[in-house]
């Protein structure tokens, strides 16, 4: 029932991220085509600038008090005061946030434009009520009742939408000579950002007001509990913010050491796919956090045995009665579950790399005539991301239900100093699509070091015949789908179109078959499959 209630709440969630995907498609398709191909590379900059920003003055506070506020759910009282006491946090750090990041931009190389600053004040703001926004949420996914998010996700969105298309189409219209001029690159990344920081607001607003219905929360400030929290937070903060870092800091040496002349293009043939990865990495983290109060459920009941020599035999029971456990029993769930989707989703986007790129943004973003790398090339490199993100998100996500965020501090220590590293020395030689080699490999030996640190709590095998059934009819769908590509002589909308359901089709449907096959003799007393 628990991990029924799970996957209602992930779904309404999900829900809520692919009606806004779907509309961020739009806005990006709206961006690249109103922005040049420099002018989308200054307004990635910017938002992957203040991201980095984003994560400082969340202090890691949103997964830290989904545990908090799950282990008081029956207490009014003391979930008022958490929450309050986490609101006020995160919008003081959101306003010296914004302070803090027009005063290091204007002394960096590449920041210090006008554009670029007046980007980055409105940006703040949208951080600023971002801050807001997830605090409400974090509150929302203790008690499992984030289904409202679907609504004010979608309505901001459109929000976005409508006035991005607004300001584009109507108030300050793209036109060839006014391109190139600070003046006329300030007010397009203004008006855009502005865009965003009315859907923003909407959907906070609209959160809050669902969120007092359950639980009427406000500004509080807690003294000793703010110091108990930050405390608490610290360490998976930090580590937090060399993950992000790690993932955001490779646009900020684009911009450094690549030459001025082409650092803002180079950004946005490598923002794209990864805007991609971005939008993608939405769905598997709404699941975890859904996740997170049953592993810290499972882990307080103790109910985690010893293991013997003499239990590891069988697949399901190669790691002894670990297999019968609670806590496995979710882990293998989630595992599934992420594996399934981002095996085909990864699969998919490699092969219809081409028809993707010119659907969301244009065919000039895959064009080597006019660049030497382009965004097709770091396409094929970020869409192997998704998979080993998750799953490493999946030990990650153990680590923090056990309290253990000083192990992930170490190993994200260790896998960013990795990354600069790489950056640092393959950036000059083979400029963004370096960038995207150093983050992928750097993904994973982050999965290797999150499942050795976990050990202790679970020795999971990855179930290794369901990995090999999902990896194969993953191959023969892309094999499919390559045959098709090869047919078709059509626009990106309708390849694409045609492509997700064969692939799809024959991907799903190859495992649900396997699933009801195994299921069948299961029942027969002959096998079983997991």
């Amino acid at each position: 029932m628990a991990t029924k209630k799970v996957y209602l709440n992930t779904i309404a969630q999900i829900a809520g991220k692919i009606s806004t995907a779907l509309i961020s498609i739009f806005l990006i398709k709206i961006l690249t085509n109103y922005l040049d191909v420099a002018g989308y590379g200054l307004y990635s900059k910017v938002y992957n600038y203040l991201s980095i920003f984003s994560v400082i003055a969340d202090l890691g506070l949103y997964t830290i008090s989904v545990r908090e506020i799950s282990r008081y759910k029956d207490d009014e009282e003391k979930v008022k005061m958490i929450a309050g006491t986490i609101l006020s946090i995160r919008s003081i750090m959101g306003l010296c946030i914004i302070v803090i990041s027009l005063m290091l931009g204007a002394f960096l190389p590449g920041y210090n434009t006008l554009p670029a600053l007046v980007g980055i004040l409105i940006a703040g703001i949208f951080t600023l009520f971002g801050l807001v926004n997830s605090s409400i949420m974090s509150m929302l996914q203790a008690f499992l009742k984030t289904e409202f998010s679907f609504v004010s996700t979608t309505v901001g969105k459109m929000v976005n939408l409508i006035s991005m298309m607004l300001f584009v189409y109507i108030l300050y219209p793209r036109s060839e000579g006014m391109l190139g001029y600070d003046f006329a690159h300030t007010i397009m990344i203004s008006g855009v950002m502005i865009a965003w920081l009315f859907g923003n607001m909407v959907m906070t607003m609209m959160l809050y007001l669902y969120s007092r219905k359950i639980v009427k929360i406000g500004f509080r400030f807690d003294r000793t509990y703010a110091k108990h929290i930050m405390t608490a937070s610290l360490p998976y903060w930090l580590a937090l913010f060399l993950n992000v870092l790690y993932f955001k800091v490779d646009v900020i040496l684009l911009s450094i050491l690549e030459p001025r002349t082409i650092a803002d293009t180079s950004i946005a043939l490598y923002s794209v796919p990864m805007k991609i990865v971005e939008v993608g990495m939405m769905f598997g983290t709404v699941f975890l956090n859904s996740m997170l109060p049953l592993f810290s459920e499972a882990i307080k009941k103790k109910e985690i045995p010893s293991v013997s020599p003499s239990h590891e035999r069988g697949e399901q029971g190669m790691w002894g009665d670990w297999a019968n456990s609670e806590l496995f029993g979710y882990v293998a769930k989630a595992y599934k579950t992420l594996l399934i989707f981002w095996v085909g989703i990864a699969c998919f986007l490699f092969i219809n790399s081409s028809n993707v790129i010119i659907f969301i943004a244009s065919q000039e973003y895959i064009e080597h005539s006019k660049h030497f790398y382009t965004s097709l090339d770091a396409m094929r490199i970020v869409v192997f991301i998704f998979l080993f993100y998750f799953l490493s998100s999946l030990f990650t996500y153990l680590l923090i239900a056990h309290d253990e965020q000083k192990k992930l501090l170490r190993i994200n220590f260790v896998i960013t100093l990795a990354n600069l590293a790489g950056n640092v020395l393959l950036i000059p030689y083979f400029s963004f699509v370096g960038s995207a080699g150093v983050t992928l490999v750097c993904q994973i030996l982050l999965l290797g070091q999150t499942y050795w640190s976990t050990r202790h709590l679970i020795r999971f095998n990855f179930l290794p015949s369901f990995t090999v059934s999902t990896l194969f009819f993953a191959l023969i769908a892309s094999g499919i789908n390559l045959f098709l590509l090869s047919l078709l002589h059509t626009g990106a909308f309708v390849s694409l179109t045609i492509c997700t359901m064969v692939f799809f089709g024959v991907y799903l449907g190859g495992i649900g078959g396997m699933r009801f096959l195994a299921n069948t003799t299961h029942e027969a007393g002959k096998t079983s499959w997991t």
